[in-house]
């Protein structure tokens, strides 16, 4: 048989075979082979299936395609080499294998059988199922074997690793905190050392570095962390391979890492990472659900705690609450019974004190309440917190030197102020100053503030009763009094002390207590100077007065604790201011729908004003369109329209929307009060309120709404002489620049030859400085009249307004070829004549600000952000830095040097005050030498 006869086919190793001097291996040339040899390698080429055929005493190698990928890198080498040269490293297994067959042993029949082979520069891990099978020579004895071979070893290691992570979600349910579910993680991974030849677990706790909490395989000498790229795993989300100090992948877990090592025999291919991925994805889930569980029992025993905190706290707030409606009800039925029904004297005085003291348990329950749910938001301004301090401690003064106790307030002035919320540092001192005098009978009590380093401490210190040692780590918890503590009165919620720990701890302070019993206590407040460790969003330069409660209520509950003839006596309600001489009382409009309320307020206003009372908000929207009021004072909660919505009534009535709206409203906390000023509110006042305040108040917005009136017709009357000063400014000066624009003109135009060319400079620079102005003068004038004119919404179709700007613009600058993109269905309801005046100034920016590009692009769209429809104009020019941005929209205001882009800084200001009058906004985002783009809302 021809030797082109013999390798017919077989694909490229049928082609390499045909190309082989074969004269120069050891089976020689073609026509010598034995007939056998000829008739099984055509079977072994012809064959889609991996096969080798093993040839003489030394096999030597003859396979096909489907066995070339077996090989690695031993291909084509191994074609006619000898079997024990081509797999040296695996020949002590598969050499006995051989032989055995070669010697008229039986065919053999191998699954899975585990070889190291060498690829490249590894010895490659690999798994096959093989046979071996004895191929006669012509002589009738063993000329050689057949290997039919399939590779095993993505199935091998497919599987195995399958039944470890089997084995670890099995093994999940056994752990019940994180440190057994990290033991089991450990157990059950380095189990597969194949694998994984070691790993390392590390968890992270809050901001803490990654701490070790399992290993196998790995050791960690100096007890830190190696240099594992734990802050790149975390900037990229995936795992990140390192080859220092070992080759290992390092991958995220949801709060810590998995360190898994590289097997030295396997390539890193996309199955293997596709392993450590699921890997990592497991052993997240099973710390995942045991912190799950450990949140949970951790919840059920917190609200075990709560519910026997509240038995107790309930039990102690029905008697506080029980005495002081007792001293109300008391006199109220006596004065009932009386024929005249009035409360004078002892009782009236008794039944102020046990309101107010209702008022101070009510106020404490809700601010705690409050803390609990997060909803108390400070606000931190810089404080003279020692002049704050000692005005809060020496309200005390009097009452505790009445009680036979000495008294000292020491709080030397602190250098720099400290930033803290001065409504809530009012209950943290006067809670702790009231503490100490509850349990002090004889000594003294003293408050003193110090500056230490980077903070400052006050302190409260008492020579009273003391805490005992196990109670001391307890005081600060809600609801936990200490029994049988020696004071002045049992009475009490327990929540004072918590309270201060909670409003000390949102000021980003400390707060600890020391004392030895029958010897006295300290309470030590800590603050940090400075504002770096405060939210930055809470902190402000200048707040509005804090509404502080003062020490009243203190005061009056604590002057009970010395005796019944312990009063303190409290300033009386101003007298009536009278009104101006000739001037028209003003007229109040009163809106609640609880008849008591109307009554008392009724009579309580109607001493100094006009006073309208209404039931609703409907009948108060009809009283105020019939004749509006000078002052709207309203409840918030009532059926039908309720005072939000009657204010959104009144704000949007022209005839009404400048009057003044006090809220009334018994819901208390930042978050109320803003909601109502947010809704147009003037004022919100919180029941139950001080008639003193509220008339106080009254008397104030009327006073403001007063000056407003008077302000605005000052301002209308200037605004009519200033539009008329511009209006004949910009005639009297367009006059002169037209002259010396066209004189200018004309001579360049008619003696430009007599003049030499710094002459023809010096005019030119005339004319250009004379249109300058004369733009200017426009662009100021296009300002004016925008501010003015009426606002007359309509349909336009914003697409084509900028189409046939951008038209404009063309035309005058026809040498460009500027690449403009204008979205289709662009429409809005605006104002068609300023909507063009925007596009204008906008559009011509952009066309401005890329003339020096080869290649101009101008686009104007529209996009979502935050579920608003924005309209934008993108150009890809001059751009500029964002530091600036804040300035772009102010008069006069240039980014860029008159000689690079010429204008008069009046256009982006134009542009403001059109978006302004629309209701909407505009910003802008850009980058230098990138472009810039500006977006913009139109309001309703």
């Amino acid at each position: 048989m021809a030797s082109a006869d013999l390798f017919a086919g077989g694909g490229e190793m049928g082609a390499l075979m045909r190309a082989t001097d074969w004269a120069k291996t050891k089976l020689g040339p073609p026509e010598h082979w034995p007939r056998s040899l000829k008739t099984m390698l055509g079977v072994v080429l012809g064959s889609r299936f991996p096969m080798l055929l093993w040839w003489g005493p030394d096999l030597l190698h003859l396979y096909n395609d489907a066995y070339r990928p077996i090989l690695r890198d031993k291909h084509p080498a191994s074609l006619a080499a000898p079997a024990a040269e081509i797999w040296a490293e695996i020949w002590d297994v598969a050499g006995p294998l051989a032989r055995g067959v070669m010697e008229g042993g039986p065919a053999t029949w191998i699954e899975d059988l585990q070889l190291f082979i060498n690829s490249g520069t590894m010895a490659e891990e690999t798994y096959f199922t093989f046979s071996y099978s004895p191929v006669p020579g012509d002589d009738g004895r063993v000329g050689g074997l057949l290997n039919i071979v399939q590779e095993t070893t993505a199935k091998v290691q497919s599987e195995r690793q399958i039944r470890m992570l089997q084995e670890l979600m099995a093994r999940a349910s056994e752990a019940k905190s994180e440190a057994e579910a990290y033991r089991i993680v450990v157990e059950v991974l380095s189990a597969n050392t194949l694998d994984l030849p070691f790993l390392a677990l590390y968890a992270q706790h809050e901001d803490n570095d990654p701490r070790l909490v399992g290993a196998s395989g790995w050791k960690q000498d100096d007890g830190r962390a190696p240099p594992w790229p734990f802050a790149e795993v975390v900037r990229s989300g995936q795992g990140v391979v390192v080859d220092d100090p070992v080759r290992a992948i390092v991958l995220p877990l949801s709060r810590g890492f998995l360190v898994a090592g590289l097997s030295p025999h396997r390539a890193l291919d996309d199955r293997y990472r596709r392993f450590f991925r699921t890997t990592a994805d497991q052993v997240a889930s099973v710390i995942a659900k045991v912190r799950a569980f450990e949140t949970e029992t951790k919840r059920a025993e917190a609200l075990a705690e709560i519910d026997r905190a509240k038995t107790t706290f309930f039990s102690n707030v029905s008697h506080e609450f029980r005495t002081p409606l007792t001293l109300i009800l008391g006199p109220v039925e006596d004065a009932l019974g009386q024929s005249a029904q009035a409360l004078q004297g002892d009782s009236l005085k008794s039944v102020h004190r046990s309101a107010l003291r209702l008022l101070r348990l009510v106020n404490s329950l809700l601010d705690f309440a409050r803390i609990e749910a997060g909803r108390v938001q400070l606000s931190f301004v810089a404080t003279d917190i020692a002049g704050l301090t000692t005005d809060l401690a020496s309200s005390f003064r009097s009452l505790i030197e009445r009680a036979g106790l000495k008294f000292t307030v020491d709080c030397p002035p602190v250098a720099e102020p400290i930033y803290l919320d001065a409504t809530h540092w009012e209950k943290i001192t006067l809670n702790l100053i009231s503490n100490a005098f509850k349990f002090t009978l004889h000594g003294e009590i003293a408050v003193t503030l110090r500056s230490h380093g980077n903070h400052v401490t006050l302190a409260v210190r008492d020579t009273g009763a003391g805490i005992p040692t196990d109670e001391l780590p307890r005081v600060f918890e809600r609801f936990h009094r200490v029994e049988g503590a020696a004071g002045r009165s049992f009475e009490g919620t327990g929540i004072g002390l918590s309270l201060v720990q909670e409003l000390v701890t949102l000021h980003g302070g400390s707060v600890r207590a020391s004392s030895v019993l029958r010897e006295g206590s300290t309470f030590e407040v800590s603050l940090l100077k400075g504002r770096a460790h405060l939210p930055p969003e809470r902190v402000v330069d200048r707040a509005a007065a804090p509404a502080m409660a003062g020490a009243a209520p203190y005061l009056l509950e604590a002057a009970r604790w010395i005796g019944p003839d312990a009063e303190i006596e409290e300033p009386p309600l101003p007298p009536d201011t009278p009104q101006a001489a000739g001037r028209a009382r003003a007229r109040v409009l009163v809106v609640d729908d609880n008849a008591d309320m109307r009554d008392y307020l009724g009579r309580l206003l109607s001493a100094r004003w006009r006073v309208e009372v209404v039931a609703d908000g409907e009948s108060a929207l009809a009283s105020a369109r019939r004749e509006p009021p000078d002052l709207v004072l309203s409840d918030v909660m009532m059926p039908g329209l309720d005072g939000f919505g009657l204010l959104r009534e009144l704000r949007a009535d022209p005839l009404t929307s400048q009057v003044p709206v006090v809220l009334l409203s018994a819901r208390a906390g930042e978050e109320a009060l803003l909601e109502g000023l947010e809704t147009g509110a003037d004022d919100y006042l919180v029941k139950p309120f001080a008639a003193r305040e509220l008339l106080a108040r009254v008397q104030t917005h009327l006073d403001l709404a007063r000056l407003r009136r008077e302000w605005s017709s000052e301002l209308e009357r200037a605004n009519s002489e200033l539009e008329a000063f511009s209006y004949s400014v910009s005639h009297d000066l367009r006059a002169p620049l037209r002259a010396i624009d066209g004189f200018s003109g004309a001579l360049l135009a008619d003696h430009s030859a007599q003049l030499d060319e710094q002459g023809r400079e010096y005019l030119e620079r005339v004319r250009g400085a004379t249109q300058r102005m004369t733009q200017l003068i426009d662009d100021l004038l296009s300002l004016s009249q925008i501010t003015r004119a009426q606002l007359n919404r309509d349909r336009v179709d914003l697409s084509d307004v900028a189409r046939k700007v951008l038209v404009e613009l063309g035309g005058r600058d026809p040498q460009r070829r500027v690449d403009t993109r204008v979205a289709d269905g662009l429409v809005v309801q605006a104002d068609p004549r300023l909507l063009t005046v925007m596009l204008e100034n906008l559009l011509g920016n952009a066309w401005k600000f890329t003339s020096k590009l080869p290649a101009a692009t101008i686009e104007v769209g529209t996009t979502a952000r935050d579920g608003e429809r924005v309209y934008f104009v993108r150009d890809n020019g001059a751009g500029f830095s964002m530091e600036h941005a804040t300035k772009l929209f102010a008069p006069f205001q240039r980014l860029h040097a008159a000689s690079e882009f010429e204008g008069t800084g009046i256009g982006l200001a134009t542009v403001h005050r059109v978006v302004t009058r629309h209701g909407g906004r505009v910003w802008a985002e850009a980058t230098p030498d990138q472009g810039a783009t500006f977006l913009f809302t139109l309001g309703g």
